[in-house]
């Protein structure tokens, strides 16, 4: 089944790479591409593995193939959690998690109007949770997608 004209789960991940590229490019940082990644980032897992999560008393089935084996890995991962409680906080507006927003930006580095939500503040610079950069809490779950689909025949 394909979502619009993502086929497959390589390709969910190729589109969340491009954007996520084109968020980190240049001064200014598009928080509706940030939301994308996160919300990409944490649902690719159920793409590649559906049904397969820990069960209520947080035990894990077995893995049985690869992708599973892949889907326990990026769930345990402790950036992974980051995303996915700002996936949920996102989803139920539930502001459970520290979050920051940097501004700052000259005139000159604004990309367009359209970017600017707050015409006082301009748009962001850039995006921290917990106090630290989010390309530090995104790029290790990114590298665990990239380093499997590159292992994977036909990626």
């Amino acid at each position: 089944m394909a979502v619009f004209d993502f086929g497959d789960a390589k390709a969910f991940f190729d589109s969340i790479e491009r954007v996520y590229n084109r968020y980190q490019q240049g001064p200014a940082k598009s928080t509706e591409d940030l939301l994308y990644v996160i919300m990409g980032l944490n649902h690719l897992r159920e793409w590649i593995s559906p049904d397969f999560n820990p069960g209520k008393n947080r035990k894990w089935p077995d893995p049985k193939n690869i992708d599973q084996k892949l889907s326990k890995k990026i769930y345990e991962d402790d950036n992974y959690t980051i995303i996915r409680s700002l996936c949920n906080s996102t989803k139920h507006a539930r502001y459970d998690i520290e979050t920051d927003t940097q501004f700052g930006l000259t005139m000159d580095e604004w990309p367009d109007l359209d970017a600017v939500a707050n015409f006082d503040l301009g748009p962001p610079k850039g995006h921290c949770v917990n106090g630290k950069p989010i390309d530090q809490i995104i790029d290790p779950v990114v590298d665990l997608y990239s380093e499997w689909f590159s292992s994977r025949p036909n990626s």
